[in-house]
């Protein structure tokens, strides 16, 4: 089992903390009440300082709805952004150990391509399991040389 190793005592002190509105009733309907009123806790969002972090933890897919990270989520997609929300970067993986077979196995289970990491211990892997180079002996040249000796 993986477990992580960040601290998540962010979480207690964020302004979002205890506050339900940001994660929106099953089934509500996309429209411009809705937009409207998600874009008040998007401009909240902007002045938080664990929007990255919220990002990270929440990690936004299918099935949810509500907002993280400056930006309003209807079914894993964001659908509205904050005018000031800052950029976001790619999720990090849950692959977990990271060139390792694990890794590579759990790359593949989530779709996602390799990591460099896990790519380079894919390819020792397969040097591995391909064995050591065959050198034949060719007639020519080096074999007469080699029979001299």
């Amino acid at each position: 089992m993986i477990t992580s190793t960040t601290s998540a005592a962010w979480t207690a002190v964020a302004p979002c903390a205890g506050v339900d509105a940001f994660v929106l009733p099953a089934q509500k309907p996309l429209d411009k009440d809705l937009i409207k009123q998600a874009g008040l806790l998007m401009e909240s969002c902007t002045r938080c300082p664990f929007i990255a972090e919220c990002f990270t933890r929440v990690r936004p897919v299918e099935g949810f709805d509500g907002v993280c990270a400056a930006r309003l989520w209807i079914n894993g997609r964001a659908v509205a952004t904050a005018d000031s929300a800052p950029p976001l970067s790619a999720l990090p993986s849950l692959a977990g150990v990271c060139g390792e077979r694990s890794g590579r196995r759990k790359h593949q289970e989530l779709g996602e391509p390799l990591c460099g990491a896990c790519r380079a211990s894919g390819q020792r892997a397969e040097s591995r399991r391909a064995g050591r180079a065959n050198i034949r002996n060719l007639s020519g040249p080096s074999t007469s040389l080699a029979a001299a000796c």
